[in-house]
């Protein structure tokens, strides 16, 4: 039985500036998806962005809750609106309102919004109520307590210590511990017990406010130069530079242009160990904007210290090259020595005869299910081409050309040309007609994704690279769940199997059909024909 999850005990993310604007924008009605990708992440699914905007309107409500117990000095004017009363009558309209009250509301409710910004980005204060930031049944419960305000909750955990909640019906020692944990995070700001402070982690955006701005500005056009935004390159040369620059300024307190070489050893060797693992380390997977996100999801391994000092030596060459550094100290320092590994695991592919399954298992989902449709053309263009998944997110149909046969030209660092076989081709044009734009691809704008959303809420738009491969995992799983009860070792390399094995998998069984080892490195796009010749050892 799956283990049902806990909700917060308090909000895990605190408003900000881009939540205001996000919702600001939807209030004046414009497209959902947009305002993600300005304000919020670059290729967020629309569902998770609807999420978000169902917690910035609750969370706007909390905050009304909040101010009822500030004391606000010339509550005139605008203000009058911040009561909770009056901030539910304008998110909640009337079944009868017409078009002009609509109007009237909406402006009321922006001028509301522009009023409520600067109060409620305030951290927590003494006298705010425990109705404004804990979770409602928490609060209800604290505030029966006599607990109503934030500073008497402290009082009383101070006072009482850690047995402080058996005077709370209805709260165990787990919920008092992550209520603790939570003011504790808020520190003297509502006279919580100073603890050894802690300069914040956050992700490289948190940073373009600070002295290191003119550096984060820096890595973004450099990153410019390794691929579209979203792609596996980009993401693992910005998780590189993010970790250097933010300890760059957080335990050295210098600019990119002031490291030395001593201080590039003494990363090398923090990578192995990031301490204090509280400040560094945090769960993978954690959002880039919950305040418990950390760079590092533990010590690095040998191999991984030596490519981060690859790519760091990367970014400083290009840094010297803009002026941006005198003098490149990755340059150098002489790294670890790590034993040499093939820079592709051919081994991460499928058999024959998991191939024939994973065809089978698909070809027997439900028919009337646009995802079945979406997911056979996925892996008959996987394999007929060997596409990375950031080439596979990317391709349009303006990258299909005629001539005979069809042919997909793949955009990116290295542009090639494949042919694609009529199955393939039969594949995309049920999984357009699935997706409600007819199986005449041809006619389609050039920019239509060859492979894309298939919700019916008129959203035809691309998949980012994040939302594929969870699509990818997702069958790999389902099929081994299938397969576990018949051959527990294929399934269990199954559940290991991401969008990349399918890549391996094109390339191994192109070379023991015989197709010359010069072709497939055409069509895999590989520089080196070195790299396509571990295929042959795997054939």
């Amino acid at each position: 039985m799956r283990r049902r999850q806990r909700p917060p005990v308090a909000p895990e993310r605190i408003l900000g500036p881009n939540h205001f604007a996000f919702y600001r924008g939807h209030l004046q009605g414009l497209d959902l998806g947009r305002l993600a990708n300005r304000y919020l992440t670059r290729g967020l699914d629309l569902r998770l962005a609807r999420t978000m905007l169902g917690w910035i309107e609750g969370e706007l409500a909390r905050g009304v809750k909040r101010l009822a117990t500030r004391t606000r000095a010339g509550a005139t004017g605008t203000e009058r609106v911040l009561t909770e009363r009056a901030w539910l009558a304008l998110i909640q309209p009337s079944a009868a309102e017409s078009s002009t009250a609509r109007q009237a509301r909406q402006r009321k409710l922006l001028r509301a919004l522009d009023a409520l910004q600067p109060l409620l980005l305030a951290r927590p204060t003494p006298a705010d109520a425990v109705s404004g930031w804990f979770a409602p049944a928490i609060a209800a419960k604290l505030a029966a307590a006599g607990w109503q305000t934030l500073g008497a909750l402290q009082a009383a955990v101070s006072e009482a210590g850690q047995g402080w909640y058996r005077r709370v019906p209805g709260i165990g020692s787990l919920t008092a511990r992550r209520i603790e944990t939570w003011l504790q995070e808020q520190g003297t700001d509502i006279g919580a017990t100073a603890a050894t402070p802690v300069s914040a982690v956050g992700p490289l955006e948190s940073l373009r406010t600070s002295a290191a701005q003119a550096d984060v500005m820096a890595i973004d056009e450099w990153l410019g130069g390794h691929g579209p935004e979203g792609s596996h390159t980009r993401r693992a040369y910005r998780t590189q530079a993010e970790r250097f620059l933010l300890w760059a300024v957080i335990a050295c307190g210098k600019a990119l242009s002031d490291i030395t070489e001593d201080d590039c050893g003494a990363y090398l060797a923090f990578l192995a160990d990031p301490q204090p693992a509280a400040q560094w380390v945090g769960p993978r997977g954690t959002p880039r904007d919950r305040h418990d996100w950390r760079p590092f999801e533990g010590p690095l391994s040998a191999a991984s210290i030596r490519h981060a000092r690859k790519i760091l030596g990367a970014l400083y060459a290009w840094l010297v090259k803009q002026q941006h550094a005198s003098s490149n100290p990755f340059a150098s320092h002489v790294g670890p020595k790590v034993r040499a590994t093939p820079r592709i695991q051919v081994a991460r592919s499928f058999t024959e005869p998991q191939w024939l399954y994973l065809r089978t298992f698909a070809s027997n989902l439900p028919a009337d299910d646009p995802r079945t449709a979406r997911l056979r053309f996925m892996l008959r263009l996987a394999y007929a081409s060997g596409l990375r998944i950031s080439e596979q997110a990317a391709t349009t149909v303006g990258n299909l050309t005629w001539h005979d046969i069809w042919t997909l030209t793949v955009p990116g660092a290295r542009p090639r040309q494949i042919p694609l076989p009529e199955p393939v081709i039969d594949a995309l044009r049920d999984h357009m007609e699935a997706r409600g734009l007819g199986r005449d691809f041809e006619r389609l704008p050039a920019a239509t994704p060859l492979i894309g959303r298939v919700k019916d809420d008129g959203t035809h738009g691309a998949l980012s690279v994040a939302q594929l491969g969870a699509i990818w995992k997702r069958f790999f799983a389902q099929a081994a769940g299938q397969l576990d009860a018949s051959d527990a070792t294929d399934a269990a390399q199954l559940t290991q199997a991401s969008a990349h094995w399918m890549r391996h998998t094109a390339g191994t069984h192109a070379i023991a059909r015989g197709v010359a080892l010069d072709v497939v490195q055409q069509q895999l796009g590989h520089a080196s024909r070195d790299t396509t010749s571990m295929y042959v050892l795997a054939a």
